[in-house]
């Protein structure tokens, strides 16, 4: 007796929801990835009666506590430092601004060692930064 083989049809895969599936993963990816933000240290800044907003992209932030602490994009640094940092990011990006968040009741001998190794690295374009003053 002789058995004979059935044919059958392949299996599919349905792909109509592929879709669906695709959309949910980037949704879900969107909404669970974290962005990294700048924290630096807290400072009190000082305030000003005229504001300017800085653009978005090219600067580079630099953090000095009342302490004497200097930190530069989240790394803390010696004021040795300043200058060899801030050359390699001047050379990188020509169009770097440098923006200064000092506390109000730091020592202004700090800012004048940072300003010296910006000098010594080149980086001319400097912001320092502040908050507005209320009712102005």
């Amino acid at each position: 007796m002789r058995l004979s083989r059935e044919e059958r049809e392949s299996p599919e895969i349905p792909t109509c929801s592929m879709a669906d599936i695709a959309f949910l993963l980037i949704v879900f990816f969107m909404l669970t990835s974290v962005f990294r933000v700048e924290q630096g240290f807290r400072v009190n800044l000082p305030s000003a009666v005229e504001t300017r907003k800085l653009p978005k992209k090219n600067i580079a932030h630099i953090w000095i506590s009342n302490e004497g602490m200097i930190s530069i994009d989240d790394n803390i640094v010696s004021k040795e430092y300043v200058a060899s940092i801030m050359a390699h990011k001047v050379e990188a990006n020509p169009n770097l601004i440098v923006s200064i968040l000092m506390d109000k009741d730091g020592m202004y001998g700090d800012l004048s060692d940072v300003f010296e190794g910006l000098k010594e690295a080149t980086a001319y374009k400097v912001s320092l930064a502040t908050l507005k003053e209320r009712g102005s």
